[in-house]
Order: structure tokens, then sequence, then C-alpha cells
């Protein structure tokens, strides 16, 4: 017969088991501004994904403001971020000053990940080249394609099945993420693809074999601001078109799991170095707000502008434990 511990603890180590989240390891939660500003073509996905990442956020232990506000890109505003999730942004997004900025935030091992037309915007600022790897260049029509993990010791991959197919625009890029310092993640067979664009007779120039998702250790940005102690991270993926995706959690397990390697990175106030970043412990989140609830930012930006999530790290919600003490209760019935 079992113990009541040993039927407790069974439960419990099904529990975690189920809990798929890595949360970031901070010390404080990193707090990650989600831009989706657009200047060209723009995804009817971009409400699903913040709809998504505000959902998923506090399992993760990351506060996210979300925002297509470009003058939050300040010396005086940015210090504040320990990331930037671009989520299919495109076309120049940020002017000069702004690109500036952003430029030296960077330097001063600020964090990116990015996903989707993310890698069609800012084309001519080289900071961002660095940061994101490659650039977009052209994708043939959306079909179901199959998208394979090169290894599945990585958190972005972690969870993603071996052969994964669904219906997803597949990018071409115009030069090798590889070139830029990244390990690919996530490989497409191109071979496999309606693309008469594309030739078999002609190599890929974004390298062999064709990558969707990667990141990058040490982003090539040349030179590191005094008093940061090195280069964030970067992460990216072409993945996420579709609302449909957005919506699983194979592709949020995905986006989260590099998001989250990157912040580990450690190279902001909330792993408690950098010079920037969140080194302030959240006030407890207030009570449940309606959907697309605002509030202002300490800068002074309108409440239109930014909108806050809370974050509360959690390896399993209280339902699940309270279904892991019931059934320990029913075993020893």
């Amino acid at each position: 017969m079992f113990s009541i511990g040993a039927l407790l603890t069974t439960a419990l180590a099904a529990t975690v088991a189920f809990a798929k989240p890595n949360p970031a390891s901070a010390p404080v939660s990193p707090r990650v501004l989600v831009f989706t500003k657009t200047e060209g073509f723009r995804h009817d996905s971009i409400p699903t994904a913040i709809e998504q990442l505000r959902k998923y956020g506090p399992d993760y232990n990351i506060l996210f403001d979300f925002s297509e506000d470009a003058t939050l890109f300040s010396d005086a505003n940015m210090t504040k971020y320990d990331g930037v999730l671009f989520v299919s942004t495109s076309e120049n997004i940020l002017d000069g000053d702004q690109q500036g900025v952003f430029t030296k935030w960077l330097q001063s091992g600020g964090v990116y990940s990015g996903v989707h037309l993310a890698c069609g915007t800012l084309q001519n600022m080289t900071a961002y080249k660095a940061a994101v790897g490659a650039l977009f260049d052209y994708h043939p029509e959306q079909q179901v394609a199959t998208f394979s993990p090169l290894t599945k010791d990585h958190p972005a991959t972690a969870d993603m099945p071996d052969q994964w197919s669904y219906s997803e625009e597949v990018y071409f890029f115009q030069s090798d993420p590889r070139e830029m310092g990244a390990t690919v993640l996530v490989t497409v067979d191109k071979s496999k693809l309606n693309n008469p664009n594309d030739s078999p007779d002609q190599p890929d120039i974004a390298g062999t074999p064709h990558p969707i998702a990667w990141y990058i250790e040490e982003p090539q940005y040349n030179y590191t601001l005094q008093g940061a102690p090195k280069h964030g991270r970067s992460f990216f993926t072409s993945l996420g078109h579709t609302n449909e995706v957005w919506q699983t959690d194979t592709f949020m397990y995905h986006v989260f799991g590099g998001l989250t390697w990157a912040l580990d990175g450690a190279s902001t106030r909330a792993y408690q170095v950098g010079i920037i970043g969140n080194d302030t412990t959240p006030p407890p989140p207030p009570p449940p707000q309606p959907e697309n609830a605002t509030s202002s930012s300490s800068d002074g930006t309108s409440k239109a502008d930014v909108t806050k999530s809370s974050a509360s790290p959690s390896f399993g919600s209280a339902g699940l434990l309270a279904a892991t003490f019931a059934l320990g209760a029913a075993l020893l019935l």
C-alpha cells in the first residue's frame, strides 16, 4: 500500500511534468516591450499574438508592455526594458533618432527577439540586422510545409514535433543568418515547396539546410557600451503568419522558449547585472480587468499607447495542484 507521502509525491511529479513553461530565471521579472508597429503589410494575426502573449506571459515570469508608439524608443524610456519582442513589424518603423536609441540599447545588453515579419523591418539599420540575423527577401504562396527542429536541446524546440506540418508562409532571406553568428534551430525542406521563384540548380543564399528559426549567442554590434557586461542574446523565428498557429501550445512554447533563453543570457538588471532593464519588484497583480484594458506608463505615455501585463511565475495552476491532492485522497479511499 502506498503511503500518503508517496501518493502525493507521485501525483505532484505528474503535475509538474505537464507544466511546460520554463520561466525566466531572473530574480526580478524581466520587462519586455512587445512592438507591433507596421508601415507596410499588416498581419491580421497581430491582435491574436498580443492576446496569446498576454495569456502565457505570467507563467514565464515576464512582464510585457504592448505598443506601436515609436516615441517609446527614447533614452529615458528604453532603460527600463530588459528585452524587446518585435512581432510582424514591417518597413521603416523608427526614424533616425529612434534607431540611434535602439542601437545604443542593443549595445547596452538589450535582448532582442523577433517573430515572422520582424525580419522585414528596419532593413537600413546595421545593428538591427545584427540582432535579427537575416533580412526578409520573399515568400512563396502560403502552403502546408513540414518544419523540422535540428535539436531538442534548446528551450525553443524542446516541445516541437520532429516533423511539424501546417499551413504557413515560408520565408526566404537575403543572406545566411549563420554569417551573423546564428545557430539554426528549425529548418524546412525547400525542395518540397511549391516555389516558382526557387531554382534547384542555384545554391540557397540563406544556407543549407534552409533556416526557419535561430538564435545568436553574441550578436555583432561592434562594441559594448561602458558598464554593460556583454551583448544580449537574440532569437528569431520566421513562423507565426496565421491566427491558428498563434493559438497552439506548440508555437507558444517555441516563442517563449526562445525569448526566455535570450533573456537568461543575464545581460540586464533583472538579472542583477548591467545598465538597462527592470530592477523593481512589481506589486501584486491588480484585480482582473476587461480584455484590452490599458494603463499609462511612468514616462507619461498616454493610456492608449502602452498596454501592460503582470507576471506571476507559476509552475502549475492552482487547479492542477488541487486536482493533484484530490487524486491522492481518492486513491487512499
